[in-house]
C-alpha cells in the first residue's frame, strides 16, 4: 500500500490521487482526516503536518516541505517550505511561503506574494504581488478590522554591504491581545529596512519609507530625488540606528516566543490541532531570533571597516563608536511570569467554554491587558 491509498483509508480526500506525490519520510498520521490535497501537490520532510478541513493545492497544486499546517487553512498553488500556519491560515496562487515563517490564525495571503524569516501575527492581510521579508507585523481587533499591506508593495531587507535588517510593524507585546489599532501600508509602497512602525499608522499608497514610524501617524510621499555622487561601497550609513531596530526586533520575538510557551502552549493544550503546530511555532521564533544575532555578526564587521574608512576622511565618527557600543549591551527583557501565568489560566478556562482564541484573548479583563508582562532592558 502506498502513501496515497493509506491517506484515503485515514479519511484524508484526494481528488486526483494519482496525481499526488508523497515522499517516504513523511508520516501519513500527521495528516489529519477531513484535510483535502489536490492534483499536483508534492509532500515531502518528516515534520510536514495537515490539519483536518485544509485545502492543500488548490489551483494548481503545492509543495509542502516540513510545513505544520493548521486546520481550516487554504494554500492554493504555490511553494510552502519550513514554515508554520496556524488555524484558518489562508494563501492564494503564486505563493512562496520558506524559511521560517509563521502565520497566525486568520491570515492571508493574495497572490503571488513571497515570504522569508517574517511572522503575521492573527487578521493580518496581505494583497497581492508583494515581497515580504524578514519583519514582523501584527495588529488589528478582528477580520473585518485588521493590519493590511497594500498590493504590488516591497520591503527592502538587503544592503550593498550585504547586510540584512527586518523591520517591526506594531509591538507584539500589545499586539497577543488583539486589540490595537491596525497598520495600514498603502499599495506600490517602497519600505527600506529596519524601520519601526506603531500601531494606527498609515502609509499612504506609493509612498517611499526610510524612516520609523510613530503610533497614529498619516506618511505620504518620500520620492527619491535624483542624485549623482562618489560612493564608497565599504561605508555604513546610520550604523546606530540599524543596531537599534535589530535589538528591537529580537526582543519582540523573545517576547512572542515566552507569550507562545508561557500562554499560548499551555492554554491551548488539547485544543484542535495546537498541540501538533505550537512546538513548531516556538522553533520558529527562536530560528527568527537567531537569524538576526547571525546577521548583526557580519553587521559588525562592517561597521568596524566602515569606521577604518571613516577615520581617513573628515567624516564624523561617533555615530559607528555608538553603535559598536551598542552592540556591547545586553538585547534582553524582564519578564513577569506570575503574570503571564495568570492569563494562560484565565484563557485555559474560558477556552474550555468556547474554542475560539480570538475570543478568549479579546474578553481577558482590560486591566490584565494594560498591566505589562515584559520589560526591554533598553541599552
Amino acid at each position: 500500500m502506498n502513501k496515497t491509498e493509506e491517506l484515503i483509508l485515514r479519511g484524508v480526500v484526494l481528488p486526483a490521487p494519482e496525481a499526488v506525490s508523497i515522499d517516504d519520510d513523511v508520516d501519513v498520521n500527521r495528516i489529519e482526516a477531513g484535510a483535502i490535497i489536490f492534483a499536483g501537490s508534492h509532500l515531502t520532510g518528516k515534520d510536514t503536518f495537515i490539519g483536518a478541513q485544509s485545502r492543500v493545492g488548490q489551483g494548481g497544486g503545492a509543495w509542502i516541505e516540513n510545513c505544520q499546517i493548521g486546520r481550516g487553512c487554504t494554500l492554493m498553488q504555490g511553494c510552502y517550505r519550513d514554515s508554520t500556519l496556524l488555524d484558518g491560515a489562508n494563501a492564494r496562487n503564486g505563493a512562496e511561503i520558506r524559511d521560517n515563517c509563521l502565520l497566525e490564525e486568520d491570515a492571508s495571503l493574495g497572490h503571488t506574494v513571497g515570504l522569508k524569516q517574517t511572522i503575521f501575527m492573527t487578521n493580518v492581510v496581505a494583497g497581492s504581488l508583494i515581497n515580504f521579508c524578514d519583519a514582523l507585523i501584527s495588529g488589528g481587533r478582528s477580520r473585518k478590522d485588521h493590519s493590511e499591506i497594500g498590493s504590488c508593495m516591497a520591503l527592502y531587507n538587503f544592503t550593498p554591504q550585504g547586510d540584512k535588517f527586518a523591520s517591526l510593524f506594531g509591538d507584539p507585546q500589545r499586539g497577543v491581545f488583539l486589540d490595537q489599532a491596525p497598520i495600514f501600508i498603502g499599495g506600490q509602497t517602497q519600505i527600506i529596512s529596519p524601520v519601526q512602525v506603531g500601531f494606527g499608522s498609515i502609509i499612504a499608497a506609493g509612498t517611499r519609507l526610510t524612516h520609523d514610524v510613530a503610533e497614529g501617524r498619516l506618511v505620504s510621499g518620500g520620492a527619491a530625488r535624483d542624485r549623482d555622487i562618489a560612493n564608497d561601497p565599504v561605508r555604513v550609513n546610520r550604523p546606530r540606528q540599524k543596531v537599534a531596530a535589530t535589538y528591537a526586533f529580537i526582543r519582540s520575538l523573545d517576547a512572542l516566543k515566552t507569550w507562545y510557551e508561557r500562554v499560548r502552549r499551555p492554554a491551548l493544550a488539547g485544543v484542535s490541532a495546537y498541540d501538533a503546530l505550537l512546538p513548531f511555532a516556538i522553533r520558529r521564533l527562536e530560528a527568527a531570533k537567531n537569524e538576526r544575532l547571525k546577521r548583526l555578526v557580519t553587521f559588525r564587521a562592517h561597521i568596524e571597516a566602515s569606521l577604518q574608512l571613516a577615520r581617513l576622511t573628515p567624516q564624523d565618527t561617533s555615530d559607528h563608536r555608538d553603535a559598536l557600543d551598542l552592540l556591547q549591551t545586553p538585547c534582553d527583557n524582564i519578564y513577569h511570569f506570575d503574570i503571564l501565568d495568570n492569563i494562560a489560566h484565565i484563557l485555559r478556562d474560558a477556552l474550555a467554554l468556547n474554542p475560539s482564541w480570538q475570543t478568549a484573548v479579546q474578553a481577558l479583563p482590560d486591566a490584565l491587558k494594560r498591566t505589562p508582562w515584559c520589560e526591554s532592558l533598553e541599552p
